[in-house]
């Protein structure tokens, strides 16, 4: 059985604030590659807000308008910062959770995570989990078997999957690593 050798509890990991801090600083006892926060879309229209907003109260301060419609104007921009804020924390956040339990799952059975790294199984491939994700792959020795997974994109954007185990090569449909049961797929295919 699949789970006997793989264990995936740590993809279900609920750390704590004080572990998530030190695995983004680097000093954790989990391990992983540098993350970049890509801004949330909700991010982006708050701030686009605060700008807009911001501009216009300035306006309005200058043209000497109603000093209720500056204290409407000063409240939006309050709340837009907030608002981009709390969005911004929140993908960061989320972003460092699903690192964090990536790296702990490679760390529990024996992998190395790596980031945009290239193979040298098969050299020139290019690692992606998909659109707008980051590139990525595990590789290491299960059971005295020398294993490599990962995700790469074609050079006409498609996204494979792929498992390489003990030499032999196969490419499979994309994987999503932070689900379990794609790690039992997984492993599936590495044991064949």
């Amino acid at each position: 059985m699949p789970s006997a050798v793989v264990d995936t509890e740590p993809l279900s990991a609920r750390p704590t604030p004080a572990e998530l801090r030190a695995y983004r600083r680097g000093r954790g006892a989990v391990h992983g590659p540098r993350v970049r926060v890509r801004p949330c879309l909700g991010g982006l229209s708050y701030t686009t807000l605060l700008v807009v907003s911001g501009l216009t109260t300035g306006l309005l301060v200058s043209l000497g308008a109603d000093p209720r419609a500056v204290v409407l104007g000063c409240l939006l921009m309050v709340g837009s910062a907030v608002g981009a804020f709390l969005c911004a924390r929140a993908t960061s956040i989320r972003t460092y959770l699903r690192e964090y339990r990536l790296a702990a799952f490679a760390a529990r059975n024996g992998l190395v995570y790596e980031r945009g790294a290239t193979t040298p199984s098969v050299p020139g491939l290019q690692y992606s989990d998909g659109a707008g994700r980051a590139l990525r792959r595990f590789s290491g020795v299960i059971a005295g078997l020398p294993v490599e997974a990962g995700n790469y994109r074609h050079p006409a954007g498609e996204i494979s999957g792929y498992v390489i185990a003990g030499g032999r090569f196969e490419i499979v449909a994309p994987f999503d690593f932070a689900d379990p049961a794609e790690w039992e797929r997984a492993w599936h295919l590495i044991s064949r």
